[in-house]
């Protein structure tokens, strides 16, 4: 592992003269490098031909890193040599193809030499080593073919590990989530209320940062003070009906605006709407479920995992906007206003609701760049939607000066909040980690064969590593790596370690754990009889009556649990009856969407009344359950050991990144959820994009 924060600055680091030696990063407790092969930033024992090609041949390069090492102003890879000795002594000359800061940590020096031809394809270790300027590095062990043999270790030598600073709690962190200032927050209020009253309607206004964090929540003078929960099914079934505060709407709006959108996409709630419903597109018959089908019980007041929540848990109602500053993500803003939080059933209409009129006119001065917006991304050959209004339509009065505006600061307005989030590395990938889940640790279940703190490094960088390469689905511009989270927990549903790719979505941060877990319970011997125990024997039933028994037999992924949790089973042939985890959809909507929602409702309702709850009463998913892909159950010596659970991306690279993490800790084959008919149909275990990577 790289270091987990930025090293304390010294003259050379800030870009002064080189005044020591190079040191080339090892492990912690050798002298073997840090090093990756350079395109697919897999681990030692390195081939001789690359499995992507990097330069004018398929000779493989290395990627090494160095602390102490910043070239000059003008210099590049020619101020730099590399050589290795092999166990004969003999030296190989390494040409050295690229050297630069590593992006995110540049106190660190990513160098890529080639492979000698004339290097043995099984030479075993080399001992390996640059030179700048005539000063030498330390030498660190690198594995040709297969690891171990080489030369001794020269006289003296010791581990150089990258020593990180101590690492910032989240109270003293100096990185913010966005970088939003008062003055911004009361300017996109003014703007919207300003607009709100050129329409002569009344409504809540609710800024979020980039993390969703509220940074300004004011109510217009005659604006509802409620909001009914209606999506289209029946009235006190679920969550419908259920008069809410408005203000908690218009946080999630505003938060599903942030939490969703990056520096490589630009989404609102109602993206999240067209994305979420029983077919996609929504209306479509014949079309399976939304690719985040059940993502709206997520981020929610009673997770365990991610603070600030959402109120309301990801919004579908249309009526929020992202905002930007120069080019960058910072927060979000939401409007609410008609009494109803829903979402949009029929997306054909283009209807343009006056709240989604007033994000628009707040928006202002806060666009994000045109590329990026939602409806410029196209998933399974659909467009996204994004807004159905634009600049143009939205009204354009002048602007009421803030402390002018009539109305109740329902909480003061602050600038962005510390980020719950620190910069780190991990398996060669920049990224961030919150320090509740970092560093990485093992489980305490007590078996044998329980994951090790070194399984779930292994773990997350393979999964990280797999991410930097495969190709993005919801991002702009065309050729983007994805940028996901990354969550290990173990049988019992711990979680082990969480890792954020740069850029990744914020949402996904609790979705990957829901994932995780989901994977873990459902896989588990004893799934079925926790959820009787907790008074959902029905679900229990209805699985068996489909063959399923919920009692370690099976590996689920959330691919096949998902599936069997959607209105329709097969997903999306209607009018067939619904899964054994779903409400029929003469019952169902996106608030009332079965065991899903069933598993999170009560103690949901006590969290918005002030307990300090976790959203289930199952210990093992503290944070309920999610039911669209991105997950793999992992398993040691055949033993369900815990899951790996991805999350920012389409649902597809999504998966293949689980499965990448999840190499060396797979399900046995005969149990997998492939290998079970439910109903005459195959349930699925994965699914991979075509040509994924970059």
């Amino acid at each position: 592992m790289l270091a987990c924060g930025a090293l304390l600055s010294t003259p050379a680091r800030r870009g002064a003269a080189q005044s020591a030696s190079p040191v080339l990063i090892s492990q912690a407790g050798s002298t073997r490098a840090v090093a990756y092969e350079s395109t697919t930033r897999v681990p030692e024992p390195f081939a001789p031909t690359a499995p992507v090609r990097f330069g004018p041949d398929e000779r493989t390069r290395l990627m090494l890193f160095a602390m102490n090492l910043h070239l000059a102003p003008g210099e590049d890879a020619a101020s730099m040599t590399a050589d290795a000795e092999d166990e004969a002594h003999r030296t190989y000359a390494l040409a050295v193809e690229h050297v630069g800061p590593v992006p995110g940590q540049e106190w660190m020096t990513s160098i890529v030499v080639r492979l000698n031809d004339q290097l043995a394809a099984d030479a075993g270790d080399v001992l390996v080593r640059i030179t700048y300027k005539g000063a030498p590095s330390n030498r660190v062990r690198v594995a040709l073919g297969h690891v171990g043999g080489g030369p001794p270790d020269d006289p003296g030598s010791v581990p150089t590990p990258a020593v990180a600073a101590p690492t910032p709690t989240p109270n003293s962190n100096p990185v913010t989530a966005g970088n939003l200032s008062t003055s911004d927050v009361q300017t996109v209020i003014a703007q919207a209320v300003s607009a709100a009253a050129a329409l002569n309607r009344a409504v809540t206004v609710a800024v979020t940062d980039r993390e969703g964090n509220t940074l300004g929540l004011f109510r217009m003078t005659g604006a509802p003070t409620t909001t009914r929960i209606s999506g289209g099914g029946l009235s006190g079934q679920g969550l419908e009906g259920l008069d809410v505060p408005s203000q908690l709407a218009a946080v999630s709006k505003a938060g599903t605006a942030s939490v969703f959108s990056t520096q490589g996409n630009a989404f609102t709630s109602r993206t999240a709407s067209f994305i979420i419903q029983e077919h996609f597109p929504p209306g479509t018959a014949f079309q399976p479920g939304g690719p985040l089908f059940g993502v709206q019980f997520s981020q929610l007041p009673c997770s365990d995992i991610k603070r600030p929540a959402l109120p309301l848990g990801l919004s579908a109602d249309p009526g929020s906007a992202p905002l930007y500053k120069n080019g960058a993500a910072v927060g979000g803003v939401g409007i609410e206003g008609d009494g109803l939080y829903t979402l949009d059933k029929d997306p054909a209409d283009f209807d343009k609701p006056f709240e989604e009129l007033v994000a628009v006119a707040a928006q202002r001065g806060f666009q994000p760049p045109d590329l990026i917006r939602g409806d410029n991304i196209i998933v399974g050959g659909v467009r996204l939607a994004y807004l159905n209004v634009t600049d143009a339509d939205a009204p354009r009065p002048a602007t009421t000066p803030f402390a002018s505006l009539s109305g109740t600061l329902l909480s003061p307005v602050v600038a962005a909040q510390p980020s719950e989030f620190v910069p780190t590395t991990t398996g060669g990938v920049s990224g961030a980690a919150d320090t509740r889940f970092f560093p990485f640790v093992g489980s305490t279940s007590g078996s044998a064969n329980a994951l090790t703190a070194a399984d779930v490094q292994r773990i997350i960088n393979q999964a990280a590593q797999q991410a930097d390469i495969t190709r993005a689905a919801i991002r702009q511009p065309l050729g983007s790596a994805a940028r996901v989270s990354i969550s290990v927990v173990d049988v019992d549903g711990n979680v082990l370690g969480i890792f954020r790719t740069t850029d990744a979505p914020v949402f996904g941060f609790d979705v990957s754990v829901q994932k995780a877990r989901t994977a873990a319970f459902y896989s588990n011997r004893n799934a079925g009889a926790l959820l009787r125990a907790a008074g959902f024997g029905s679900y229990v039933d209805r699985a068996a009556a489909d063959g399923l028994r919920l009692d370690g037999s099976v590996a689920f992924t959330d691919r096949a649990g998902g599936f069997l949790s959607r209105p329709f089973y097969p997903d999306g042939l209607n009018p067939n009856p619904a899964g054994p985890f779903s409400r029929e959809i003469t019952e169902w909507s996106v608030f009332n969407d079965g065991l899903q929602l069933d598993l999170v409702k009560t103690n949901l309702l006590a969290a918005l009344s002030g307990a300090n709850v976790n959203c289930t009463s199952i210990p093992n998913l503290p944070n309920g359950i999610q039911i669209f892909p991105g997950s793999v159950p992992l398993y040691k010596n055949g033993e369900l050991v815990g899951a790996i659970g991805i999350s920012g991306d389409g649902v597809e690279q999504d998966d293949l990144i689980s499965a990448a993490g999840a190499n060396g800790y797979e399900p046995p084959a005969a149990i997998r959820a492939d290998q079970i008919i439910v109903r005459g149909t195959r349930l699925p275990f994965l699914k991979f994009p075509r040509s994924p990577n970059l």
